[in-house]
């Protein structure tokens, strides 16, 4: 009976020790929030049941704004510039914020950006304005519902870093409402459009390279002997693959993958998947293009800057041109007439003043050969057929390379639509009596 008595006594005062813990944690929890003064004794409330205790949810946001408000402004950095930005003038972008670096303009700005903002920011640069109808499927930006851009648009989820670039605008961009302040450096240079500069808007044609017919193809820079080096900048209307070209290489040579029009003419082949349909990328080969797996067309819309420099080939790599045959002089024999591909057609414009081909219709007699010579320094196809429709597969010339050339005799009588896989403006056609 006495064990029993000393275990309740035991467990009663345990009981009352944390009952008095409680409470006063409770009490030194309320005067902490209150401040710092001793303890004092209790008192009575003087709240009446009406009122409403009152809270402090955030207690030092105040103080937090304030001294952010007075705090000195950042230090520019030497050879640095500072932007506010102000309300994006893009329609649907009302609530957004931008920063114009370098306006739109007629030439191509390609090079490198730097920049330290207030907060997370996103990188833009514009390619345009598109021609009627090209705004196929591509981000688009447009100040007043006529006038159209292409819009690149990266999110590198930063406030700090480089991007480079290439475009007709450049700017920052964030989706708040509120105002941001960017700190920035553009090391850039502002290039006149020519066969290397430019801005466009093309569509994808079937994939000429062997094994890759049900893949698409849209080529910006076509097969050179010179080497391309640049900047790339696209907005395309799915995701896509950036490829460019080396060569033709050598028999001897065996690069991991690998790219032919015909078996015989091979490029070594970069192949990068960035899996995005916006984006800048630095490049440098023979040649370059936008690719996808998929058998349907897509857009792509793109400002490209690049040099092209000449490189001497090797001596088992000049192509000696076929020789040139002789038309018999009877007027019954087989004639051969010859059509040039003029230099610089590898730039949307001379389907202006129909001189793709010249000349780009010819008239011949069944039996008779007509020659194709390429005076470009890129390679172009001669294919049967049209761009709306394809190859016919009549005749193809697959890459006649610069210098090189091409030559089909026609055997029957008829209409003869021809066409360049890789410049799909290019056009002509041959009559056969």
């Amino acid at each position: 009976m006495t064990s029993i008595d000393k275990a309740a006594i035991g467990w009663s005062i345990a009981i009352v020790a944390i009952g008095v813990a409680i409470a006063f944690a409770g009490a030194g929890g309320q005067d902490l929030s209150v401040g710092t003064q001793a303890p004092t004794a209790p008192t009575t409330s003087t709240t009446t049941p009406s009122e409403e205790p009152q809270t402090q949810t955030e207690p030092f946001a105040d103080i937090a704004e304030k001294v952010k408000e007075e705090a000195p402004a950042k230090p520019l950095k030497a050879g640095w510039d500072r932007m506010e930005s102000v309300q994006d003038p893009g329609v649907g972008h009302e609530q957004h914020q931008l920063a114009i670096i370098l306006p739109p303009s007629e030439n191509v700005y390609s090079g490198t950006l730097r920049y330290d903002a207030s907060e997370n920011i996103q990188l833009v640069t514009l390619h345009g304005p598109l021609a009627t109808g090209e705004d196929k499927g591509q981000a688009i930006w447009t100040p007043d519902g006529e006038t159209k851009f292409a819009l690149t648009f990266v999110d590198p989820m930063n406030a700090k870093g480089e991007w480079q670039f290439a475009g007709n605008a450049l700017a920052v961009h964030t989706k708040n409402p509120t105002p941001f302040i960017v700190d920035y450096q553009v090391d850039y240079e502002e290039n006149t459009m020519s066969e290397t500069v430019m801005t466009g808007t093309i569509q994808s044609v079937q994939d000429p390279g062997m094994g890759h017919e049900s893949h698409q193809l849209a080529v910006i820079l076509a097969p050179s002997s010179d080497v391309y080096s640049g900047i790339l900048s696209y907005s395309t209307s799915e995701p896509i693959q950036l490829v460019s070209l080396r060569g033709p290489i050598s028999a001897d040579e065996q690069p991991e993958l690998t790219w032919t029009p015909d078996g015989e003419t091979i490029f070594e082949l970069t192949f990068v998947d960035p899996k995005n349909a916006m984006g800048s990328w630095e490049f440098e080969g023979n040649a370059l293009a936008v690719h996808t797996m998929n058998p349907t067309t897509f857009t792509v819309s793109y400002s490209v800057s690049a040099i092209a420099t000449a490189v001497e080939p090797s001596p088992e790599m000049v192509e000696e041109p076929a020789p040139v045959e002789t038309a018999p002089e009877e007027p019954a024999g087989p004639q051969t007439v010859m059509v040039d591909i003029p230099a610089g057609t590898a730039v949307p414009g001379c389907e202006e003043t129909d001189e793709c081909y010249i000349p780009a219709s010819v008239t011949i007699n069944a039996g008779d050969t007509v020659t194709w010579i390429n005076l470009d320094t890129a390679a172009h196809t001669v294919t049967g057929g049209s761009p709306a429709e394809g190859p016919s597969g009549v005749f193809d010339s697959s890459l006649v390379l610069g210098g090189a050339e091409y030559s089909f005799t026609f055997e029957e009588s008829g209409s003869y639509d021809y066409f360049c896989m890789v410049h799909p403006w290019m056009v002509g056609d041959v009559q056969v009596n």
